[in-house]
């Protein structure tokens, strides 16, 4: 387990969990619609996570994570204009955690870019 440590995996995970806790009180309809995507999305970058630290050519990998990370945001922000949420907070919590994942992943994409070069 080459990804324990990290600090971006370690964040992916609380925004993985935090998305499932969420999604199940989703009302039924955006459960099984935009909270099936939110769920996908969230765990996809935490398996991209795992792909581009065991991976000798992480450019792709992370440019896939950084493209990820965008597509998950437009989906919490979609969710908040679908009220799907129970309340403000959960879309803020959501936001927050995924925010934190996403500049990570464009530190650590930055950093890769410098020595591709």
């Amino acid at each position: 387990m080459y990804y324990d440590n990290l600090p971006i995996f370690k964040s992916a995970l609380d925004l993985v969990v935090y998305i499932e806790t969420i999604v199940k009180g989703f009302e039924k309809y955006h459960k099984y619609t935009i909270g099936v995507d939110l769920r996908a999305h969230s765990k996809e970058m935490l398996f991209l996570i795992n792909r581009a630290n065991i991976s000798q050519d992480r450019l792709p990998r992370l440019l896939e994570l950084r493209d990820r990370c965008e597509e998950l945001k437009m989906l919490i922000r979609v969710s908040k204009e679908l009220q799907s949420y129970k309340s403000f907070k959960q879309f803020e919590h959501s936001s927050k955690l995924t925010v934190a994942v996403c500049k990570q992943a464009q530190s650590w994409l930055s950093a890769a870019a410098r020595v591709a070069r």
